[in-house]
């Protein structure tokens, strides 16, 4: 299937590493050009380097604290500049969610408030190109409790995330500006979490997959699968959805 990506423009918060790395490099496969951001300008230039290896579109890269709300407005600025417009917005940062006052206060400042200003930024450019998509990149820690060790801010920004792409989606959609959230289950990928969980704890990882009905973790390049035909214009019917891409794990009727 075409998924109509050619020449399309997208700016993703992180980009360099994770989720949003591996939806870079899908979009990039689909002829797509892309911006991305990190802290750290070694990481960010060795990732693009990758990336530009894979379709004939362009890499933009930004060093950025996507917790600082004037970095994170300024990025989304120059990325609209150096893209040369805006077709496509993937929030994937997250401030995961660390315990107190402090670790809510950054998942909340990361999570959603720096999505918020990207959005205020980008919304004339998706507007301007007629396609335009915004996806968040949630976690199934929104629709059910994994944490047994203390109360996190991981779920409750997750799904205030999922609250605000559906009012952003009723809104947006008027400009013809499509806005979904994805919510990805346990996702194994060289250098990640769960890869460091399957190192340390082989045991606790085994039990995650026995959770699993398809009996496996997810990998990167599913969710960026995934995420890419949500934001394409293949999924141009597709707005204000919640999309779990889990292999079932999480029991629940979604």
């Amino acid at each position: 299937m075409d998924l109509g990506l050619a020449g399309a423009k997208a700016l993703i918060t992180g980009g360099s590493r994770g989720i949003g790395y591996y939806i870079a490099r899908q979009l990039m496969a689909e002829g797509a050009s892309v911006a991305i951001c990190a802290r750290g300008a070694e990481s960010l230039e060795s990732s693009a380097a990758e990336l530009r290896t894979l379709g004939p579109g362009s890499v933009f890269t930004h060093v950025c604290d996507i917790q600082d709300g004037d970095a994170v407005a300024a990025y989304a600025s120059a990325a609209v500049e150096a893209l040369g417009g805006l077709d496509i917005f993937v929030h994937n940062a997250s401030g995961f969610g660390a315990p107190g006052p402090e670790g809510f206060q950054k998942s909340w400042d990361i999570d959603v408030l720096a999505a918020m200003r990207v959005v205020d930024v980008v919304t004339p450019a998706l507007e301007a190109g007629g396609k335009g998509a915004i996806l968040f990149i949630g976690s199934t820690a929104s629709i059910q409790n994994f944490n047994k060790a203390s109360v996190s801010a991981y779920g409750a920004v997750k799904a205030a995330q999922r609250v605000l792409a559906n009012d952003l989606a009723q809104h947006l959609g008027r400009k013809r500006i499509r806005v979904n959230a994805l919510s990805p289950g346990a996702t194994w990928f060289p250098g990640g979490s769960w890869d460091r969980t399957k190192e340390a704890n082989p045991q606790f990882y085994a039990g995650v997959e026995k959770s699993v009905p398809l009996g496996r973790l997810g990998t990167g390049e599913e969710i960026a699968r995934a995420a890419t035909f949500l934001v394409s214009p293949a999924g141009g019917w597709i707005n204000g959805t919640h999309l779990v891409v889990d292999g079932g794990q999480a029991v629940g009727v979604q």
